[in-house]
């Protein structure tokens, strides 16, 4: 099984049905204003929930893609990796995507915790997800092994949803959908970063960096 390509994420079609209805009683009762509000909440639904069709800035082996939309605050390296801030407005793209190319036969992408709490987008208190994404390819009989951790903290009434039914996942294809709040991104020290503080990523295109131990075909 593999996502589909609609114009607008599942997840939104309940969100915009109910704003359809509330616009379709305000006509019966003649309550104008209350239409008015309730046509604009549902085109600003739209907006959130789109589902956009994207073609990667770059596909080779090496290559490490934004997973969500966001903005990068801040960049840090640390002994265990390096971590990227990502903060992710409403108004952007929703669709979490494969961040990955040619995962290999011991490859995989699992949600590897989900705490419970309020959605603060705070990494103390709040809810928050973290995908891991294994890949392990055999070169010139030496195995590659890479692991990076994506951990989501949903503000307000965000949503999240995975599509982790498949391990088996094309880089960029669609994984998740994230509505609203704050993500950290952590990806191996061998890493050649290509973005910097305050740059605009776009989920599934931008080349966020490449493993410097892989040698493309």
């Amino acid at each position: 099984m593999k996502t589909t390509t609609e114009f607008i994420a599942k997840e939104g079609w309940k969100p915009l049905g109910i704003a359809l209805l509330l616009a379709f009683l305000a006509f019966l009762l003649s309550w104008k204003v209350f239409g008015f509000f309730c046509w604009i909440a549902f085109a600003c639904l739209l907006y959130f929930y789109r589902n956009t069709e994207r073609i990667a800035e770059d596909t080779a082996n090496d290559s490490i893609l934004a997973p969500i939309d966001g903005i990068v605050k801040n960049i840090e390296n640390k002994s265990d990796g390096i971590y990227l801030q990502i903060a992710k407005p409403i108004c952007f793209c929703g669709m979490l995507r494969m961040p990955l190319a040619n995962l290999g036969k011991c490859g995989e992408a699992i949600e590897v915790e989900h705490i419970k709490g309020l959605k603060n987008a705070n990494e103390i208190t709040g809810e928050r997800i973290v995908i891991a994404f294994n890949r392990e390819i055999n070169q010139s009989d030496t195995f590659n092994h890479h692991t990076l951790y994506l951990t989501l903290y949903p503000k307000y009434f965000a949503q999240i949803s995975l599509y982790l039914w498949d391990s088996n996942f094309k880089l960029g294809e669609r994984i998740g959908f994230f509505l609203n709040g704050n993500a950290l991104l952590k990806i191996p020290l061998d890493t050649e970063l290509k973005v910097n503080v305050n740059d605009k990523i776009l989920g599934g295109k931008t080349l966020l960096g490449t493993f410097k131990s892989v040698s493309n075909p």
